[in-house]
């Protein structure tokens, strides 16, 4: 089984929004991965505020490189070559008031599986901490493509070109 300590630079990640006092959320693919029994090294958190200060805070701890994606929606990205593969964190700030409507933004409903971090110990195993709003592991389940919302793909297009991406990649 997966636990906390399994991603590295975890309890970095969680020290910085406890001493930030942000809640944050790993959001994703990565979830999606573990409970496919896929192995992963991209990592998505959500966080309520100042996700471009944590992902920079971040980067200086672990001495990755930061990335700034879009600074005007609060998104970076840090990278880090561990035992020779670049492992990814995204933090991005949430798109709505609340995490829970911040997730109506995702894509598909097997990437809106969620952990709070602020909740997690470090011992503890993954997969029983997933939080799943959107019935997400239903479709994983099921093998099924789901988009959460018509108007995601509306603002973005592009996306429905990520669902080809998945269908191929996890022969959904």
């Amino acid at each position: 089984m997966t636990k906390f300590t399994d991603i590295p630079y975890f309890q970095n990640i969680q020290d910085i929004v406890k001493a930030g006092r942000i809640d944050a959320f790993l959001v994703g693919g990565f979830l999606r991965d573990i409970l496919l029994g896929r192995a992963s090294r991209d990592y998505d958190f959500a966080t309520e505020k100042n996700a471009l200060a944590v992902a920079r805070r971040f980067s200086q701890k672990i001495r990755g490189a930061y990335v700034l994606l879009d600074e005007e929606r609060g998104c970076a990205r840090v990278v880090k070559k561990i035992r020779g593969q670049a492992h990814t964190y995204d933090f991005a700030d949430y798109r709505e008031e609340t995490f829970l409507k911040d997730l109506s933004h995702r894509d598909f409903t097997l990437n809106t599986l969620s952990v709070d971090i602020l909740k997690a110990r470090p011992s503890d195993e993954i997969i029983p901490r997933i939080c799943d709003h959107k019935k997400g592991i239903k479709d994983i389940k099921a093998k099924r493509i789901k988009m959460v919302s018509r108007r995601v793909f509306r603002e973005d297009p592009l996306r429905t070109l990520r669902a080809f991406s998945l269908r191929a990649s996890l022969k959904f």
